[in-house]
């Protein structure tokens, strides 16, 4: 996950609260447009919006690719590196073959919530392992300008993630993955791969962990009226207040 020390909270500042008013540039022929960052042993192709040509957001934009590309080529150094025998008298010579990486990028702006989000799809590619595909997600007070946190969403934030997790269960427990016992406890203490919508939270799953496809990705729709007990704040669902206002 991406962390603001990593020096995104900064950054991203003068991108927030102004998303949902740029337009695309005349004469653009698509919403989107594409990056290649070319690195020692892995090459990252980022698919970013047009709003990132923007002046005001393109530094964020640049900031998150070079997140991508970095942690990439770092976890695939990492990962050759633990192969190495470094105890034997004639090692072979450390060679990693190359690596690919598209990742896809998207910001939505709440029509409800001070709440900009940004949700990235990366499809890594090896010569000598099976692809992979991850999807991470980042939600933004475009007010308190931070990410923010599962934990600041509810009164009570034990139980949303108790309640999320019977959903998550419930809802794969049929579909045929060994690691759902694992990932149904981690939500329990603390969902991740979130975003907030407008009449509840969306989780997004990798391949194989919440169901026994290995190369689709998953996500679940966790509407509002399963997570009132734990007091949804309505900071992030306004519809919570004005319903409060009409009860006796």
């Amino acid at each position: 996950m991406f962390k603001l020390s990593l020096g995104l909270g900064l950054i991203f500042l003068t991108t927030l609260g102004f998303a949902s008013e740029i337009k695309p540039p005349q004469g653009a022929e698509s919403l989107v447009y594409k990056e290649t960052i070319e690195r020692s042993y892995t090459t990252t192709t980022v698919q970013l919006p047009q709003l990132c040509r923007h002046p005001r957001a393109k530094k964020f934009c640049q900031t998150i690719s070079n997140y991508f590309a970095r942690r990439f080529e770092r976890e695939l150094i990492m990962e050759q590196s633990s192969k190495l025998d470094y105890d034997d008298p004639n090692p072979q010579a450390f060679a990693i073959a190359r690596a690919s990486q598209q990742v896809f990028l998207f910001f939505l702006q709440n029509k409800q919530a001070p709440v900009t989000t940004l949700y990235a799809l990366s499809f890594q590619y090896f010569s000598d392992k099976a692809d992979t595909r991850m999807v991470e997600t980042f939600n933004f007070d475009n007010e308190t300008e931070r990410n923010l946190r599962f934990d600041e969403l509810f009164d009570d934030p034990q139980l949303a993630a108790m309640l999320i997790a019977r959903q998550v269960e419930a809802r794969y427990r049929n579909e045929g993955s060994f690691m759902l016992p694992a990932m149904v406890a981690a939500t329990e203490y603390a969902p991740r791969n979130f975003i907030i919508v407008t009449d509840g939270l969306r989780l997004f799953f990798a391949p194989g962990t919440v169901s026994g496809d290995a190369r689709q990705l998953q996500s679940l729709k966790i509407p509002l009226t399963a997570l009132m007990a734990a007091g949804p704040k309505a900071r992030y669902w306004p519809q919570v207040e004005s319903k409060s206002t009409v009860e006796p």
